[in-house]
């Protein structure tokens, strides 16, 4: 397997505008289709996912790969990174979306690959989170795609049950609080729409760290009046939308210190 696996992550090295040649973008999304298939394996993901692998294996799509300037090889690298970090794959994603519900077996299988995505995040929250996803994914250098399909993937992440020590880790830091409050404010309405389904979290977290209470304390006023006009025209045709946007100003507003 490691050489397989190993050639099918090196694929992902793609320069199609130099040295490249016109058919990297080809190889690159059919080994990126590849590499996802033999993810829906437990032995082969624990394995890619180990200490001994993810340095060569799994770091390389956010240090590198998720960065590509083509947009289908970057798209695809970010696919995979989802994949290695929520533990469901496209089929799996897909069932859950139409609200299929698997046999016993399927279930089991579900939870054995989240409980590895989990363990791996555990594991390795300095590097993926801290120096890959906040330093570099969600940086202003990152391109436009990189920072939206990270942030969706970052409110996945902490919103998943297994993950729930990676979300406390996450949302008592004052500089993870802070990069979201930057990206809140970004010129896209899609990326301050999937800024704010993280920064709900903190905002909702009842044991708040006092360096986050006060930075939300500090500028709950001018927080307040920017959310109450944030995608105001979502809220006719999204309850659930509107009702998390009033629980958070209100939440900011009660702040206390």
């Amino acid at each position: 397997a490691d050489g397989i696996i190993g050639h099918l992550v090196r694929a992902h090295d793609c320069k199609p505008t130099s040295e490249g040649g016109p058919g990297c973008v080809d190889i690159t999304l059919l080994c990126g289709s590849m590499l996802r298939s033999s993810l829906r394996h437990a032995s082969i993901y624990q394995w890619m996912l180990s200490d001994g692998n993810c340095e060569r294996l799994v770091y390389p799509f956010l240090d590198s790969y998720v960065h590509n300037p083509n947009f289908d090889v970057s798209s695809d690298a970010l696919e995979t990174v989802r994949v290695m970090f929520t533990g469901v794959t496209g089929s799996n994603a897909a069932a859950a979306a139409a609200g299929v519900v698997g046999d016993q077996a399927s279930e089991e299988n579900k939870q054995l690959m989240e409980g590895i995505a989990s363990d791996f995040l555990n594991r390795k929250y300095a590097d993926v989170i801290d120096e890959r996803v906040n330093k570099r994914c969600l940086s202003s250098e990152a391109n436009y795609m990189t920072r939206r399909m990270t942030l969706q993937l970052l409110s996945s992440i902490l919103l998943n049950r297994a993950n729930y020590n990676v979300m406390m880790l996450y949302i008592s830091s004052s500089q993870n609080l802070v990069t979201i409050l930057f990206l809140l404010r970004d010129p896209s309405p899609h990326i301050t729409l999937d800024a704010f389904q993280v920064f709900k979290i903190f905002v909702a977290n009842p044991n708040k760290p006092p360096e986050v209470v006060k930075i939300l304390f500090d500028n709950k006023v001018k927080l307040a009046k920017y959310l109450e006009g944030l995608h105001k025209e979502r809220e006719n045709s999204d309850e659930q939308y509107r009702d998390e946007k009033r629980l958070v100003i209100s939440t900011l507003e009660g702040l206390e210190i």
